[in-house]
């Protein structure tokens, strides 16, 4: 009697114990299916399970990932380091935290994750389960406050440079006034017929190109503020491409204008030095000749694309040069916008 009820017992200890069991893998299985992260589990390289969220997040139909080789999710570059990082997972306390990967998705696209993994028994059987949690939205928060730190050092930078050019220049100014005053007074005392008349002419020529460098150090410190006028772009192109292409003939020049180009407000003379320079930079990338390509066109830009110049929306007049050069590097192209950098040797 005694040995029955002993083994009545053991008997529903069993039954509680698998009834445990399942609850418990039925709760641990919703828990995969329904999580917020993708989860995927692999016997060798193949994929005996994935969840809804990985199907989702990489656009497959429930079901498409199983059976499939877990190397083809993953982005060339990071094949061999996933396979060798997971493949590492063997034993119940070898686990992979936070790898960052690419993941191909179905339309052959790619979305950055984080994955983690650690070595399991599903269903009876060994495998390697890996979380995916997917990254793109952070990588693109990082990615915009990395490019507000480097708009903030370079405001930062252009003001220090700026307030040094005006004193430069207030300083410079005063020195040809000086030269200007003296020479005025020596020319006033002597007629054309005198041998130094031409010579303090040309002094006076020279003070003139002085002044007009100091003018621009000072709209450069002022913030860009120059003798705006109102002005066609298409025939301030036409007319500084005429000019320079006279001298440059090794280089053809291919012209796209916006028939009805929208009138704007600039400095003529400073938009045309801008435009020179670019000319010259194009021919300097072009040794043997080559192709400079010029372009203006009517465009709208709203706030989310003026906000980080800290401009309004509303209608622009974009002008583009291009040409078919050696280019420039990296480093070259992050000091491209500082009014004195040069590349040329001292």
């Amino acid at each position: 009697m005694e040995t029955a009820l002993n083994g009545a017992k053991e008997f529903l200890k069993e039954e509680i114990a698998q009834e445990l069991l399942q609850r418990n893998e039925e709760k641990y299985r919703a828990l995969v299916e329904e999580g917020f992260e993708g989860i995927f589990i692999q016997k060798g390289p193949k994929i005996i399970f994935a969840n809804k969220r990985l199907h989702e997040l990489l656009g497959y139909e429930q079901g498409e990932l199983q059976g499939t080789d877990h190397r083809l999710l993953y982005h060339p570059d990071f094949q061999n380091l996933v396979v060798e990082s997971v493949g590492a997972c063997t034993g119940d306390a070898n686990i992979l935290s936070k790898l960052e990967v690419k993941l191909r998705r179905k339309n052959g696209s790619y979305c950055d994750v984080e994955i983690s993994a650690r070595s399991i028994a599903f269903n009876g059987v060994s495998g390697i389960q890996v979380w995916v949690g997917a990254i793109t939205e952070r990588k693109r928060v990082d990615k915009e406050k990395q490019d507000l730190a480097v708009q903030i050092y370079q405001e930062q930078k252009m003001q220090a440079i700026g307030t040094l050019a005006g004193g430069i220049a207030h300083c410079f100014n005063n020195l040809l006034m000086g030269i200007q005053g003296n020479a005025s007074l020596v020319l006033l005392g002597i007629d054309s017929t005198h041998p130094h008349y031409e010579k303090l002419k040309h002094i006076e020529q020279q003070i003139q190109s002085g002044a007009d460098l100091t003018k621009q150090l000072l709209g450069f410190a002022r913030g860009g503020k120059y003798d705006v006028r109102r002005t066609n772009l298409n025939e301030l192109i036409e007319k500084s491409s005429h000019i320079f292409g006279r001298t440059k003939q090794e280089i053809q020049i291919h012209k796209k204008f916006e028939k009805y180009i929208w009138p704007v407000e600039v400095d003529q003379g400073q938009i045309e030095q801008v435009l020179l320079n670019l000319y010259v930079n194009a021919w300097q990338a072009l040794p043997g000749g080559g192709e400079l390509y010029l372009e203006s066109e009517n465009v709208n830009l709203d706030e989310s694309y003026v906000k980080p110049y800290d401009l309004e929306p509303g209608r622009f007049v974009k002008i583009s040069v291009r040409d078919n050069g050696i280019g420039m590097d990296k480093i070259t192209q992050q000091r491209i916008f500082e009014p004195f950098f040069t590349t040329k040797e001292m």
